[in-house]
């Protein structure tokens, strides 16, 4: 008898894994350069650290997950998803006792019982990147950045930001009942399964596909519309740094995302070269109260997640080949103050097309920050402080020869270039 792999999995070789590993290659080398570090957690946890992160009423909770009773009666679940035992690896290894912001990538399989199809199985392959530590709009930038960028380098064009906000626990929990009230009123025109979720999860009503449940939902309250003024402030810096970096933007009033952990920003990257039923190609969001709930301090995170099996499907799709890259110096870069935030993201931009580059999302002392780029090894160290933000400059430390270089940001960036590039 011949025995066959289990429904919803696939055995990986030849193209399927060439494809795998170009799109693994591509991304720790962005993620390197965003200075993202490795992390690798469990194939399985204790099944509470997804229960009570991704929501006792999501279909994952109920329905989707392989759940398991070891010989002690221990209840214990694959991964269907990354972010939870990541913050559960923070919190129970105290990561955040060193300099904050974390920021850590994955990759690995992750398990959902659900109907097999094309791109979509029942084990199947994440990678995914999360920043612990730092409430910085900045830091909400630079996700949607490293997400964007990582499409653009395995040649996906046509892409387009969905991005919306779900507002603080306050505002949205007031939003809720709002929504809830409207959905009363229009009950008959939802689904079964949307009736069911009107009283546990509302919020999933966005999610549901049917056309008879989102022409319900068309003219229903918007989230944005009830945000407080922390929560609007917070979207709207988010915002204009999109506009900085250039990324093609549009607000998506009903993307919720589906796990209940998101707040405030939540994002998706889709392409409009493919099909808009199956454009997605990742996103993710913050997850602000996520690492108190799991006996953590109170410290605000943000992530996103792509698939591999659906990302190597798409590309083959649209006829993109995997292709190769270069040994790259490092730069940190050392802002004073938080008004210096756009020319900051300026900065940033420029310098993280040519070398790994990160910042301190957490204003600290000089003498600090220099002690830390000393000791991760950065091979230049560039300030922004008073003078070279009024006077469009940029200061950069030769932390292996012990020179400083001022530039005029404005005309000498060829300048800066041969610097980095040890010409």
């Amino acid at each position: 008898m011949v025995l066959n792999s289990p429904r919803g999995t696939a055995d990986l070789y030849g193209k399927e894994l060439t494809y795998r590993n170009f799109i693994l290659e591509k991304s720790k080398k962005l993620f390197n350069r965003f200075c993202y570090d490795p992390i690798v957690t469990p194939a399985f946890e204790h099944t509470e650290v997804f229960s009570r992160s991704i929501g006792q009423a999501t279909d994952i909770v109920q329905k989707e997950m392989y759940t398991f009773y070891d010989k002690k009666q221990r209840s214990l679940t694959l991964r269907p998803e990354g972010t939870a035992g990541v913050v559960r690896a923070v919190v129970e290894n105290k990561l955040y006792a060193q300099n904050l912001p974390i920021k850590l990538f994955y990759a690995g399989n992750m398990f959902r019982y659900e109907r097999p199809q094309k791109g979509r199985m029942r084990e199947f392959f994440q990678l995914g990147a999360e920043a612990i530590g730092s409430a910085n709009p900045l830091m909400d930038a630079e996700m949607i950045w490293l997400i964007s960028d990582l499409f653009s380098s395995l040649g996906f064009k046509d892409l387009v930001l969905l991005i919306n906000s779900m507002g603080c626990t306050l505002c949205r929990k007031s939003y809720t009942q709002k929504f809830q009230e409207f959905l009363h009123h229009h009950q008959e025109k939802l689904c079964p399964e949307c009736r069911h979720r009107l009283d546990t999860n509302p919020l999933r009503v966005f999610d549901c596909k049917r056309q008879s449940c989102r022409h319900a939902i068309e003219d229903s309250p918007k989230i944005s519309q009830h945000l407080c003024s922390s929560c609007r402030d917070h979207f709207e810096k988010v915002r204009r740094y999109i506009k900085i970096l250039g990324i093609n933007c549009q607000i998506d009033h009903s993307l919720v995302r589906g796990f209940d952990y998101y707040s405030r920003t939540v994002f998706e990257v889709v392409s409009t070269a493919l099909d808009s039923a199956q454009n997605a190609l990742g996103g993710g969001g913050r997850y602000d109260d996520l690492v108190k709930q799991f006996g953590g301090p109170d410290l605000p995170a943000i992530g996103f997640a792509i698939g591999l099996d659906r990302t190597s499907l798409l590309m083959q799709q649209l006829g993109i080949k995997p292709s190769a890259s270069r040994e790259l110096k490092s730069l940190y870069l050392i802002s004073m103050d938080q008004q210096y935030s756009e020319y900051l993201l300026e900065l940033l931009q420029f310098f993280r097309k040519e070398c790994i580059c990160d910042t301190n999302f957490n204003i600290k002392n000089i003498s600090k920050e220099l002690k830390w780029a000393q000791k991760h090894h950065y091979d230049f160290v560039a300030i922004i402080g008073e003078e070279e933000f009024k006077n469009c400059r940029v200061s950069i430390k030769d932390m292996q020869k012990f020179k400083q270089h001022a530039f005029d940001w404005k005309n000498e960036k060829d300048t800066i270039l041969a610097l980095l590039r040890g010409n």
